[in-house]
Formats: C-alpha cells, structure tokens, sequence
C-alpha cells in the first residue's frame, strides 16, 4: 500500500448524539421468517449498523433512548433493507408491515413517520403514471414529467410550510434547487456566482442528522465536483466556509473534516495536495477531531510536512548527484528555462516508454528543457550500460551517490516513472504528469503569465 493510502480510510464511527433525546419503538412484521432484524442509519451515503432486535412476544423492539435523529432503515439477517424510517424526537411509536411488501408501512404514534410515508407514496404514484406513458411520444413524456414534477413540488412545499418543525421538511427543503432571480438568468457568470453562494442556503450545516442521511454527502460530492471551481485555492475556500457554518456542531465538523480528508489525501488532479496540506495544518493539527488517534496525527503531520516542500510554485529541493563522469552535478547548476526532473529505474518497462516518449518530443521542439534524469538503482555499471543505450543528451545521475539528502524524501518518490518540472528560477511548475503533457503545460503556464503581466 502507498504511503499516501495509508494515512487515512475514510472512518466510520457512531456518535453520541448532540441535542437530540431520542426514541424507543417496535415492529411488526408478518409473515417473516427470521428472529432477528438489525437497525442500520445512513452515514453519508453509506450504511452502518446500529443495533439488532430479536422476536419477543411477536414483535421486535428496540428500547434505546439515545438513537441520534437520522433516516434509518431495518434490514433482514441477511442484511437486506426491509423499510427507511426517520428517527427524531419522538417516543413510543410502531410499525406494522408484511415481509412479503415491506414497504407498505403503517406507523403509530409518528406524526414524523406518517408524513414522511404519505410523501413516499405521492411520489410513488407521480413515478408510477410516468412509467405508465413510457411508450407515448417524447414530447407528451416530457410535459407529463414537468406538470408531475410541479406536483411533486408543491406537495413538497405544503409539507415545509406546514411541519417547519419537522426533520422530513428540512431534509425536503434541503434537496431543493436554488432558484436564480430571473433579472441575472440570462449572465452566464452573475447566475453562476449567485448559484454558488447559495448553494447551501437551504441546509442547516450545524445539524448533525443531516449525517445520518444521504442528502449531506450527494450535496457535497455535487458542489465540490461541478459547482466549485476547479483549482486548490477555491476549493479550500469553499472547505474554511462550510466548516465555519458547521463550527457548532462538534459531530458535523468532524464528519465534514474527514470526508474531505478522504476526498482529496490522494488528489485526482494535479496542485491539490495543496488541499491536503490545508487541512492537516489548519484542522487536523490544531484541533480535536472526533475519532482522531495519536497514530493517525502522526502520519497526517509527517505527510504534510513531506509535501509542503513541493507543493507547485514552491522552491525546488536541490539535488547534488554523481553523473556517468564520476562527477557531481547539481540541479541548482542548470541554467535552462525549463528542467524536467526525470526518476527512472532502469529495470522499469513503463520508464523506458516515458523515456522514448520524452525523447521523440524533446528532439521535435524548440524549447530550452534539459533533463535531469535520476536513477534508482544502485548498480553503477548496469545504470550506465543503460544510459548508454538511451542515446541522449541529457543529464544523467545516480541517485544513491549524492552530497544532497535522500532524493526518495526530498521529491517524495516511491516509485518510477515521476517527473517534476521546473521553472528557470527552479520553481516547481508540474509534477506527476504524463510527459505527453509537457508542451500544454508549458503553453498554458505562459498564457497565465501573459494575463498577469
């Protein structure tokens, strides 16, 4: 396992509950076969067990008060989900189903559960005269959908407008679209803008039920991968802003600061270990978070230190290695406009097509680029056999003779190929890219230069 994988897993934990004295409730099933159901919640848009129930006198019940409010749902021996319920503040209620449907429940003592059971069955039957009109023309299906789902909408507003005090409004209220004023529809940008800072006007971030249903984690996965823009600094700023709605919730900061954790300890794109970073330093380091051990402190400050040094548009670590000649040669020496720092092994079959790549694109342009091409192995005569073959004009060196500090440390590297491209000022431009990349890289960094000056 990488190091980076190994920091983290994204941790499931049951937590107390904040603010919410909770229920003690029994179910009825008829015609099931099995002694025991299991209560599940959602976490995120996972699942994790809760508690288990067996048969008594012919009814299952569960006679904890301290369940935190949440979508829950009870499932089968076999862990298949039966039926969703919601759990809040309410006492004493019960549920009375069949096994053979489920789904049709009739509830007691619930005014949460009864309304949240009436929606289901209006949006069944809206999904259902859809289905219905499946083999009519495409333009019917489409007015149908819409006056449906305007249906579908007011019903959802009756039940805000009317239970405002209840979870199921809020979690209806939270998975609404945000409107945009039609005076800026029609600017692309001002719509946009609008659009994204009102995204989460519609969920209370500092309600930590919100974690025990799918809602949360959807809304998180869509904002931070459609509506924020992509670059590390924008998504950090949109990290600082909800975690700030979300301060008084010691549960909610926690289950956001890990899901963020999780989301970006190893970055799809390129530049965002910078968010990384952001959150070791700025929250992980310095505050409690929930679920946090000594040991996983550790390894998040030791890879946050490891990184910070080669975040892009940091100084280049400097590296003294031996060439082909004996002699050392220093990264700091090159006075090319650009430097691409090369860690091959010879032994590596993808190195050796990184290295006819790059090769081919280097002899085709122009561009004032010298590599520095380190390698991992130890044998110096095997390692210059292989250089010799390569054919190239480049900077050659060993990596295990060096006057500098382990290069597997400075530049982070646990396996071959990586590349790290450098700046004339020794910058860090890009890294860990393809070197079918390089020319757009090197393009799109000067176009930014030209807007900035």
């Amino acid at each position: 396992m990488r190091v980076q994988q190994a920091i983290i897993v994204f941790i499931i934990w049951s937590f107390t509950s904040f603010g919410y004295a909770q229920s003690c409730f029994e179910i009825t099933i008829d015609n099931y076969a099995d002694s025991s159901v299991i209560l599940a919640s959602y976490y995120g848009e996972k699942n994790i067990i809760i508690d288990t129930a067996y048969l008594d006198h012919g009814k299952f019940v569960f006679n904890k008060q301290d369940y935190p409010g949440g979508v829950y749902m009870l499932a089968s021996q076999n862990k298949k989900k039966l039926f969703e319920f919601i759990i809040n503040k309410e006492c004493g209620f019960s549920f009375h189903t069949d096994a053979g449907t489920p789904y049709d429940v009739t509830v007691s003592n619930s005014v949460e559960n009864n309304i949240f059971y009436a929606y289901q069955r209006y949006r069944n039957l809206i999904h259902r005269e859809i289905r219905q009109r499946a083999d009519t023309t495409p333009e019917v299906i489409t007015r149908l959908s819409d006056s449906l789902a305007k249906k579908l909408a007011r019903k959802e507003d009756s039940i805000i407008n009317s239970h405002s005090n209840l979870f199921i409004s809020m979690l209806l209220l939270a998975q609404q679209e945000i409107e945009v004023p039609d005076s800026i529809q029609k600017d692309s940008l001002q719509a946009y803008l609008y659009y994204e800072k009102h995204f989460w006007d519609h969920i209370d971030l500092s309600d930590e039920r919100f974690i025990r249903t799918p809602v949360l984690e959807k809304k998180l996965n869509y904002y931070f991968d459609h509506v924020i823009y992509l670059s590390p600094d924008s998504v950090i700023d949109a990290i600082d802003t909800i975690i700030s709605r979300a301060k008084s919730s010691v549960e909610m900061e926690s289950f956001l600061l890990w899901y963020f954790m999780s989301k970006y300890q190893n970055p799809k794109y390129m530049g965002f270990d910078k968010v990384f970073v952001h959150l070791a330093d700025d929250y992980f380091l310095k505050e409690d978070v929930l679920n946090m051990t000594p040991k996983i402190r550790k390894k998040i400050h030791e890879r946050s230190d490891k990184l910070k040094p080669l975040l892009l548009g940091e100084p280049a670590p400097n590296l003294n290695l031996i060439d082909t000649n004996s002699s050392f040669r220093s990264v700091k020496s090159i006075k090319s406009k650009y430097i691409l720092l090369l860690f091959w092994d010879y032994n590596c079959p993808v190195c050796k097509n990184t290295i006819r790549q790059l090769k081919n694109l280097l002899d085709s342009t122009n561009y004032d680029i010298s590599v520095y091409a380190v390698n991992v192995n130890g044998n110096i005569d095997k390692w210059k056999s292989a250089v010799k073959k390569l054919n190239t004009n480049w900077i050659h060196v060993n990596g295990t003779v060096s006057t500098t500090l382990n290069f597997h440390d400075l530049y982070d590297i646990n396996s071959t190929p990586k590349v790290y491209l450098l700046d004339s000022e020794k910058k860090i431009m890009a890294k860990n890219f393809k070197v079918g990349q390089l020319f757009a890289i090197i393009d799109n960094q000067f176009m930014i230069n030209k807007r900035i000056y």
